[in-house]
């Protein structure tokens, strides 16, 4: 009786780290059968960009193109429909079980892969982080860190690989993203900030989050933009122009 094929899925999360390991896959030869973009429905326009970037690349090694999956509507319209939060505002990891991993078990299971190794891009220096992982499930790969690839290893075979290194993979309204991120998204992508706040305000405003101040948890980003421009305010010469003397030549 001939066992059964263990099928190879790469989990493409669209950052570094899962680009850094289809990089990796390709020096040594080892294809995976499949690659899986788990979309949330609100990723950044340059992970979009990279992800059709990667398209042409993986195309021109003989690779698996990328196959996007999705939950629903997505995570923004999840929100807004039901006027609440990414569950990552709470201090759950709800968002990522269920419009991340849930879309590509379904995959698999749809097309009928039982056997499933899943492929993710977990560097060297995250180590506890895949510890814990392996303490929950016996399907999933490791291969950055088998290859003792850390974050500085992974920009390098990025760039070695001719690929632009991409920004970090995450939601434009997620959670976790430190003030200084967010203040720089308002200032560089203002109508996603306003996305972003639109989905805080209707929450706040429905009466249904009482635990948490918005998006910062314990800080709304409307009030810390807000706060930002009241202080530069204060300051009218900010804006004044560089004297060409002072620059360094």
């Amino acid at each position: 009786m001939s066992m059964e094929h263990t099928c190879s899925v790469v989990s493409f999360g669209g950052g570094v780290n899962s680009t850094a390991m289809l990089v990796g896959l390709e020096e040594r030869g080892e294809p995976p059968d499949h690659i899986l973009f788990a979309d949330t429905g609100g990723e950044k326009p340059e992970t979009y960009d990279h992800l059709e970037r990667m398209q042409s690349w993986l195309r021109s090694k003989g690779f698996p193109k990328i196959t996007t999956v999705r939950e629903g509507n997505g995570l923004e319209d999840d929100c807004i429909a039901r006027d609440t939060l990414p569950g990552k505002a709470f201090g759950f990891g709800s968002c990522s079980e269920r419009f991340k991993i849930r879309p590509q078990r379904r995959w698999a299971k749809q097309l009928g892969h039982e056997n499933v190794v899943w492929l993710v891009g977990i560097h060297f220096g995250e180590r506890k982080r895949a510890e814990r992982t392996l303490n929950q499930r016996n399907d999933v790969s490791f291969p950055l860190i088998d290859w003792r690839w850390d974050q500085e290893d992974c920009v390098e075979a990025i760039r070695c690989g001719g690929i632009p290194v991409p920004v970090k993979s995450a939601c434009f309204f997620c959670p976790a993203m430190k003030k200084r991120e967010v203040i720089q998204l308002s200032k560089d992508n203002p109508s996603l900030f306003a996305r972003a706040v639109e989905m805080e305000d209707a929450a706040l405003e429905s009466g249904k989050i009482t635990t948490v101040k918005g998006l910062g948890r314990s800080w709304s980003w409307r009030s810390l933009v807000a706060a930002d421009a009241s202080q530069l305010k204060l300051f009218d010469d900010t804006q004044s122009p560089i004297c060409d003397t002072c620059i360094d030549w």
